[in-house]
């Protein structure tokens, strides 16, 4: 049997139900063309890279995206070093889908600074069930002391997004 589709939701002549569900009500967009760097090894803001949204529904989802560049250098050999990001909200509580990631290095031989480096894209679901406005913000932190820990904004521009999308 043949399958016909109309241009006003119907199928075989059978009118569909429409929904309001899963679509984009909103997106907030930040960006940042500064370097940051830290060497704490307690969790601190990447200033520049924070969202603020104030949900149109209670009921809507909030999808978070954050994306740059991070690199992490030690001057000692024969050590493993490591830096972490995490996506959270206005009180620094880490939001659904991001668990601090990691990215590190092991250097067991050489002189001077080992570093590394690598492009990054975090994605968090967030379920606020509010309508007053929320901040999301990426921080980052050193694992090991002595480590220092780049997000290289001024090389690649730095993206931050939060959107709303309902449920």
């Amino acid at each position: 049997m043949a399958v016909t589709i109309d241009g006003v939701g119907e199928i075989n002549g059978v009118v569909l139900p429409t929904t309001s569900f899963g679509k984009v009500l909103q997106v907030v967009r930040a960006s940042d063309v500064t370097r940051r760097t830290t060497t704490s090894t307690s969790f601190v803001d990447v200033t520049g890279m924070s969202v603020t949204i104030t949900p149109e529904r209670s009921t809507s989802a909030i999808l978070v995206i954050a994306t740059s560049n991070i690199s992490s250098s030690h001057s000692s050999t024969s050590s493993t070093r490591t830096s972490r990001l995490a996506i959270t909200d206005s009180s620094n509580v880490v939001v659904g889908g991001v668990d601090q990631p990691t990215f590190g290095q092991i250097s067991n031989a050489g002189s001077g600074v080992q570093s590394i480096e690598s492009d990054f894209a975090l994605f968090a679901y967030v379920l606020p069930a509010t309508l007053s406005a929320v901040t999301y913000k990426l921080r980052f932190k050193s694992d090991d002391a002595g480590t220092t820990t780049q997000i290289k904004n001024d090389l690649y521009t730095g993206q931050m997004y939060a959107i709303e999308v309902s449920a």
